[in-house]
């Protein structure tokens, strides 16, 4: 379902007080978000044609895509979270680069073969049925085709960890994890590199011609 976003500047004002605040908490334990969502546009390279952002969550990488003059479609099943990601938009005047929709990324609402690359950073650890998420963005990517993933290496999950802990949450980790990804993906014919910064694991995959 197409996400239209309705925000105020209150909003706008709110939620970018809440994230600078929350942004220094963890550059105070020497985590910087900034310098890891950079680490792994470089090591992407160039992204050719249409974009699917699957799991937005609050917005981070969508921002990194559309200052890098990239525009995007965006998916995220939590409407809560497209709001945010929206606010961080129009905060930095780049909503226009986005079109969003509140999809479940178990099944995509989108024909075979409709995007030639296919980001998602920080999110398989929220994903129990990874394999699922995975066939999909396979289905929905072109031949050719480029997938861009990323998530939390031990290091950063213990640092999440410890932010969520002292705010008196549990941050969620159900995901099986960077190896059985690769696996999966190796098996399906992907070519795949793989890099770590030090706060994240980054796969770089190519889908072979079909």
């Amino acid at each position: 379902m197409l996400y239209s976003p309705v925000v105020t500047e209150r909003d706008i004002e709110e939620n970018h007080r809440i994230y600078v605040e929350r942004r220094n908490i963890y550059k105070e334990k020497g985590f910087d978000f900034a310098v890891g969502r950079e680490f792994i546009l470089r090591k992407a390279g160039e992204l050719s044609g249409s974009i699917l952002e699957v799991g937005t969550g609050s917005g981070d990488m969508t921002v990194t895509l559309a200052k890098a003059g990239y525009k995007i479609t965006a998916v995220d099943k939590d409407a809560e979270s497209l709001k945010k990601s929206a606010l961080n938009l129009v905060y930095e005047n780049l909503l226009s680069k986005v079109v969003f929709y509140e999809m479940d990324a178990e099944k995509l609402d989108f024909p075979d073969k409709s995007f030639n690359n296919i980001v998602c950073v920080n999110s398989f650890h929220h994903i129990k049925s990874v394999d699922r998420v995975l066939s999909e963005m396979s289905r929905v990517l072109c031949k050719n085709g480029k997938l861009l993933l990323a998530d939390f290496n031990e290091k950063g999950m213990a640092v999440v960890g410890e932010v969520h802990k002292n705010e008196g949450r549990v941050h969620e980790d159900i995901g099986p994890g960077r190896a059985h990804i690769y696996s999966f993906l190796a098996k399906n014919g992907y070519k795949i590199e793989s890099y770590e910064e030090q706060y994240h694991w980054v796969l770089i995959c190519s889908k072979n011609p079909e």
